[in-house]
């Protein structure tokens, strides 16, 4: 549903970020999204709507068909029944989510139990569940019987299986090699594994610079422990030689 912006809607979001209370009396305007976490804006002049009328009013019909979810300011969703109120003025909630399914799904993102309303879910809406920012974190998916898998931001991984998945986010190592940056996945890397993704042989060695410019000969099999994000690489590079 379009929002007329002259009507005087409240804006709940608004309200949040400025962490003052809506007024009693309605219109209000709440944010509803899908399964990707695109949102628009819906206007709803019920302070107390039930959860049918919600998924309603972004023209979704038969509600019955459909899964709602209030996503909370952690990140957490809290499933919302088609004949249950929710009272937008006081919990703080604007954002909703509508799933075209009639079941949910459930998984665990950094130890926390999250209900889902489909059965995959992307990359990037695991780093925004977790609250993460998407450029600096990656995501993982644990695995029991071999290696977690990185999972990219605009994969799609199942979360229907009986067993639940377990995924945890981590901070993005950038590593600079001879002026270039690196996307790496661990905290460590040696001096092997910076020589072959710089391109040469390890027999022609490789040089640690830091932001002094001072140079040190790194041993063969030496480990490095990394510092997340684009500060390291900006303050320590190495080169061959």
């Amino acid at each position: 549903m379009a929002i007329n912006e002259q009507d005087h809607t409240e804006d709940i979001a608004t309200c949040v970020a400025e962490g003052r209370t809506p007024r009693p009396h309605g219109p209000y305007r709440i944010m509803v999204g899908d399964a990707d976490l695109k949102f628009e804006g819906v206007r709803i002049d019920d302070p107390v709507p039930t959860g049918r009328q919600i998924i309603e009013k972004a023209d979704l019909h038969p509600a019955t068909e459909y899964l709602l979810f209030a996503q909370l300011k952690d990140g957490a969703l809290d499933a919302i029944r088609l004949d249950e109120t929710v009272d937008i003025r006081h919990k703080g909630v604007e954002k909703f989510i509508i799933f075209h399914n009639d079941r949910s799904f459930f998984f665990l993102l950094d130890d926390r139990r999250f209900a889902w309303g489909a059965p995959t879910i992307q990359g990037r809406v695991l780093k925004s569940l977790a609250r993460v920012d998407a450029a600096t974190h990656i995501v993982w998916l644990e695995q029991r019987d071999e290696a977690d898998r990185l999972i990219a931001d605009d994969e799609h991984v199942s979360v229907e299986d009986e067993t639940i998945e377990r995924f945890r986010t981590e901070p993005r190592f950038i590593l600079c090699i001879e002026d270039k940056e690196y996307n790496w996945p661990k905290r460590t890397i040696t001096t092997e594994e910076i020589a072959e993704l710089g391109g040469w042989g390890l027999s022609e060695g490789v040089i640690e610079v830091d932001a002094e410019q001072n140079e040190r000969q790194l041993a063969p099999h030496e480990v490095i422990t990394i510092k997340p994000g684009l500060a390291y690489g900006k303050k320590i590079c190495w080169r061959r030689g």
